[in-house]
């Protein structure tokens, strides 16, 4: 609709799906999901309307220049695809997937039993031979990345991914807190006056000691360098670049679409031979190897069609004014055009 420069409103947009059969959505249901997959309010012209967030734009845009410009190098790295997920003893038979950028998500339901944390690598010939990872937790249901920490990541990098990596690779991963410890934190609100100073003073920044913290705090942001990830530096130092999912859009990574063949398996067969922790982490070995170095190479191949897609989406969006779709369709405030 955008590269054709037609007039994007609520009402069009449905009409749009529909004709498309896309999907099947009421015109409240578009509005309310519109916000959650990276658009935001914003009032023109004495109109309510929604415009994709620039910083989604920006990092989408990035990371498709740099998967495309991968592509086509003369050097070309393989793409490996990493990702967490949480099985149930008993099976998860209403399953729902999250981005681990996105707070907030619901709990899915129908789970039973013991959940189980599970952590993996793949790319178009497979799994990453000898890295998977899974454990039981015994925290509260919710956002399964509360059981994860930095510190289990990189000794999983260290230990299962990085060793088991023939080549340099370029890896893609979420944005997760657990994938982006800093090496070095900059100054917060949370930060006490004194750590801000200490913060200023070991990065030689000149300022006045009768300064308030709010000056200190923009001072120090004046002074912000670039955020730099323990978990980049070390697959850097060991040969492997590392390329940033853009938050909302999951379709980029490849293994979710695995995860969904290996849980759908899991899910049918767990409980014929009953439901310990042995024959847990027996089955769920039985569903990683469903999922074959064939079925590898057929959704990277598709993953990477969707990626195609955006990036000449993208090159049309370049010559296109700013993205806004319109919840009042004109100037008057009629229902017709929600």
């Amino acid at each position: 609709m955008y590269s054709e420069k037609r007039h994007v409103t609520i009402k069009t947009l449905k009409e749009e799906l529909d004709v498309k059969q896309i999907v099947d959505i009421s015109k409240m249901s578009l509005c309310r999901l519109l916000p959650l997959i990276g658009f935001q309010y914003k009032q023109e012209d004495n109109r309510k309307a929604l415009m994709e967030k620039s910083s989604v734009v920006a990092l989408r845009a990035e990371f498709l220049r740099k998967y495309n410009e991968n592509g086509n190098s003369p050097f070309k790295r393989t793409v490996v695809f990493l990702d967490e997920t949480w099985i149930f003893a008993k099976g998860n038979r209403k399953r729902s997937w999250q981005d681990g950028s996105v707070k907030g998500t619901r709990k899915p339901g129908g789970f039973e039993g013991k959940r189980y944390i599970v952590l993996h690598a793949g790319h178009s010939g497979g799994f990453v031979e000898n890295a998977s990872l899974i454990y039981g937790t015994a925290s509260k249901l919710g956002d399964y990345h509360g059981d994860m920490n930095g510190d289990t990541f990189l000794k999983w990098v260290k230990e299962k991914l990085v060793p088991n990596l023939e080549e340099p690779c370029l890896i893609v991963m979420d944005n997760a807190s657990y994938h982006s410890v800093l090496v070095e934190k900059q100054p917060i609100s949370s930060w006490t006056k004194a750590q801000v100073i200490q913060w200023l003073e070991g990065n030689n920044i000149n300022f006045e000691r009768n300064q308030f913290k709010s000056e200190l705090l923009k001072l120090a942001k004046q002074h912000a360098r670039p955020a730099r990830f323990v978990v980049d530096e070390y697959l850097r130092e060991h040969g492997h670049e590392v390329l940033r999912l853009p938050p909302y859009h999951c379709q980029f990574n490849a293994i979710e679409l695995i995860w969904a063949q290996a849980k759908q398996y899991y899910d049918t067969h767990i409980g014929e031979e009953g439901y310990g922790a042995d024959k847990v982490l027996g089955m769920w070995q039985k569903a990683l190897e469903n999922c074959t170095p064939d079925r590898w190479a057929s959704v990277v191949t598709h993953t990477e069609g969707v990626i195609d897609a955006w990036y000449n989406r993208q090159r049309i969006l370049d010559n296109v004014p700013e993205v806004i779709i319109t919840i009042n369709g004109d100037d008057s405030s009629s229902d017709e055009d929600f």
